[in-house]
């Protein structure tokens, strides 16, 4: 009689226990990494007239939806996971002969040799997405326009991965390390180590022509741009504002990538914004 009563009460328990919400539901990604959530609002896009590139003008303050992104590079780890899983080709080794993925001391150094379409296919297997280049370089430089994700200082030899030679295993950093020069976000190696795949075609002229909210750049192009400065690149290309680009099927040692994803915004807060005369809805993206 008891156990009767108890499994009663189980089953009440499992059958009055309402569902969460869809909105409350966790967000899982397939490569588990570690995501930051990058607020709404504006930022300083771009470098003054006395400073940087041609292509980096006009400055301006853009707006974007809030979003989220990958805390660290992809790591070969995480790509590995990606390749068993759906099949697709593996990286080119760039330390030696031989499977990359049964070499020792690479797990946690970025995946570079990926084309564009290695990295939106890897970020769609995810569950995300490469992220615009105007969330990328805010999540690098925050809203106060600095020079570096660290600040306007030129690095101490601390702080990022850069200016050097081809030396193999000890070219890259791992993923999670160099705190100390990571974004106002906290973001890691959004300068040197390597650099990234944005979403968005290249055009010089972009900035002059661009929306003053949520760009995402060109509709067609030739060439894809490539944000952030790897180990071998020179200072000024460790500026937030710099632009690199390259073509989609360009593979290199210094080239790799960190996802993104949408913010998924509740009907309360959407009913907030709303009054306050924002706007935080993804159509707007």
């Amino acid at each position: 009689m008891k156990t009767w009563m108890k499994t009663c009460l189980m089953i009440g328990v499992l059958v009055s226990t309402p569902s969460l919400p869809q909105a409350a539901q966790p967000f899982v990604e397939k490569d588990s990494v570690e995501m930051v959530n990058i607020p709404a609002g504006l930022f300083i896009r771009g470098s003054a007239v006395t400073e940087g590139r041609q292509d980096e003008r006009p400055r301006s303050k853009v707006s974007l939806n809030a979003f989220a992104m990958d805390k660290y590079e992809v790591s070969n780890t995480q790509y590995q996971k990606f390749v068993e899983e759906t099949l697709h080709k593996p990286p080119f080794n760039v330390y030696g002969d031989g499977d990359l993925f049964k070499m020792k001391g690479v797990e946690n150094r970025p995946v570079v040799q990926v084309t564009w379409h290695d990295a939106v296919d890897y970020c769609f297997w995810a569950g995300k997405r490469l992220p615009t280049e105007a969330e990328w370089e805010k999540a690098a430089r925050g809203k106060d326009g600095r020079t570096y994700p660290w600040g306007d200082h030129e690095d101490d030899g601390k702080l990022a991965n850069f200016d050097g030679e081809w030396r193999g295993i000890d070219s890259l950093k791992n993923v999670s390390t160099q705190a100390e020069g990571a974004s106002p976000y906290g973001l890691h190696h959004m300068a040197g180590n390597v650099r990234e795949w944005v979403e968005d075609w290249y055009a010089s002229d972009y900035y002059s022509l661009s929306p003053e909210r949520n760009p995402r750049g060109p509709n067609t192009g030739i060439l894809k741009v490539i944000r952030g400065g790897s180990w071998r690149s020179f200072l000024p290309d460790l500026r937030t504002a710099s632009r690199g680009k390259g073509g989609f099927a360009l593979k290199t040692h210094g080239i790799g990538f960190r996802c993104a994803r949408d913010m998924h915004v509740s009907k309360k807060t959407r009913s907030q914004n709303k009054a306050e005369g924002k706007t935080s809805d993804s159509r707007n993206r």
